[in-house]
Parts: C-alpha cells; structure tokens; sequence
C-alpha cells in the first residue's frame, strides 16, 4: 500500500469513529459510521506490513529521469498491526452493543 494511501485512510477511520460518536442518537448514521470503520481497521490492520513509497532518480550517465517504488516490508511493524486489529474488535463490540440497545429499547 502506498504510504499517503495508508494516512488517509487512517485519518478517514478516525473521521468514521469521531462521527459515530457524534451521531450516537441517530442510529442509521451511528451504525453506517461504526462498520466503515471497522472495515478500513481491517484493511490497515493487514497492509501495515508492506508499504510503498514513489521515487524518482536523476541517471546521471544515461542523462534520464527513472521512477519506480521502493517496498519496505516492515517486520517491526506487527504491533501496528495488533493495534489497528484491537481497534476494529473494539468498534465491533461498539456495534454489537449498539445493535442490542437498538432491539432491546425498541417499543412498538
């Protein structure tokens, strides 16, 4: 995953948490807002471990201008990956416990 990739869509499932919480009285958007985070949690939690970055270089003896991605494949990283998995768990708790209150307050 490219690296701006992986900021943004951490910043969009902190955008996703801060909004479930502001639209905890609608339960539509609560809800909506609760499983996107989790799904973007998921998807950082399993590409934390191989991050592209763009390059260019300058060839000084063919006079070109050569462009490619350099991988890092970041071992270290697996405590990221625990984190944003922890965090995606407890977003599901969130949204079971919300979906209980949802059937369990409901009078017709």
């Amino acid at each position: 995953m490219l690296s701006w990739i992986f900021v943004m869509l951490l910043i969009l499932a902190v955008l996703f948490i801060l909004m479930s919480i502001e639209y905890e009285g609608h339960p539509f958007w609560n809800l909506i807002c609760i499983v996107l985070s989790i799904v973007i949690f998921f998807i950082l939690s399993l590409s934390v471990h191989e991050i592209t970055e763009p390059y260019q270089i300058y060839n000084a003896t063919s006079g070109n201008i050569e462009t490619g991605y350099q991988t890092i494949h970041l071992i270290e990283n697996t405590l990221l990956s625990y984190i944003f998995m922890g965090l995606a768990v407890i977003m599901m708790i969130y949204f079971i416990a919300m979906v209980f209150d949802k059937v369990y307050s409901y009078k017709p």
